[in-house]
């Protein structure tokens, strides 16, 4: 009765591991216009919008940041939480960084 017992529960196990299962992603779907602050990185590092269009910075990261394209705009020391916008009027490529961690680059590009 026991090894009977023992046997089921093994099935039991061995089977619920090869079942298929669901994974749902519960991850935030991106905002459009949006550049997230994460680890490090802005995401995503190069986004494309037209003309007109406002773009956002939302500082997700546990350390300080800014913003800063070089004659065109800087943010204030951006904190977790902090978002920083800027309106793109003009067609270009425009490079931008941290000032703090200038290793830290992303570029937009205005149609």
């Amino acid at each position: 009765m026991r090894s009977t017992f023992l046997y089921l529960v093994l099935m039991a196990v061995l089977i619920s591991g090869c079942s298929p299962q669901v994974v749902e992603d519960k991850a935030a779907p991106a905002e459009p216009n949006t550049i997230q602050i994460n680890h490090f990185v802005f995401e995503p590092q190069e986004l494309t919008v037209e003309a007109g269009t406002t773009v956002a910075w939302k500082h997700n990261d546990n350390v300080a940041h800014t913003v800063v394209s070089a004659g065109l705009f800087e943010s204030e020391t951006l904190a977790r939480g902090d978002v920083f916008t800027f309106t793109f009027l003009e067609r270009g490529e425009y490079e931008y960084h941290c000032s703090i961690h200038p290793s830290m680059t992303g570029k937009v590009i205005v149609k």
